[in-house]
C-alpha cells in the first residue's frame, strides 16, 4: 500500500511540474518592449529570430526596403547594449493583426501575450501573419517563444 502511495505522489508531483496554464506570464520576470513595426510580408522563414547586432538588423532591414512599396525608406533601427530586438510572426486565428500587451521571461522562454485585432491598414480577409519587429529593453536571452491569446 505504501508503495502505491508513493507512485502515486511521485505522479502528482511530476504531472503539476507540467502544467503551463495562461497565469504563466504572473510568475516571470516582466520585461518593458516597445511594439516597433508591423509587416504585411514575410521576413524570414522561423517563428521569431533574435536581432543582437547592427549586421543582422541591416540584413532586415535590407529585406524590408526590397518588399516596401513606396519612395520612402523606412529608418534602419541602431542595436545597442541594452536592448534586443526579436523579430516574430505571431500566428494568427480570426483577426489580421495582432497587439502586444504583455511580455515575461520565465527560465529560457519569453512569453507573450497578444490579443488580436483587425487592422484597418491591412486587407481585411487577410489571414497571413505578419512580422512583428520588439525592442526589448535590457539584453534578454532566450531559446523559446510561446504566444498567449
Amino acid at each position: 500500500m505504501k508503495i502505491y502511495l508513493y507512485f502515486l505522489f511521485f505522479l502528482f508531483i511530476n504531472c503539476q511540474s507540467q502544467i503551463i496554464d495562461n497565469n504563466a506570464l504572473q510568475h516571470g520576470k516582466e520585461i518593458q518592449f516597445e511594439d516597433q513595426y508591423h509587416y504585411p510580408f514575410t521576413l524570414s522563414s522561423k517563428d521569431f529570430v533574435i536581432i543582437n547586432s547592427q549586421e543582422k538588423m541591416n540584413k532586415i532591414f535590407k529585406i524590408i526596403h526590397q518588399k516596401n512599396k513606396g519612395n520612402r525608406l523606412s529608418p534602419i533601427p541602431t542595436v545597442v547594449e541594452n536592448e534586443t530586438y526579436i523579430l516574430m510572426k505571431p500566428h494568427l486565428k480570426n483577426s489580421n493583426d495582432v497587439s502586444i500587451d504583455k511580455i515575461s521571461l520565465i527560465k529560457n522562454t519569453l512569453y507573450i501575450k497578444v490579443k488580436e485585432f483587425n487592422n484597418p491598414d491591412f486587407q481585411k480577409i487577410s489571414r497571413f501573419s505578419q512580422n512583428v519587429l520588439l525592442k526589448l529593453s535590457g539584453n534578454i536571452s532566450f531559446k523559446n517563444i510561446i504566444t498567449q491569446y
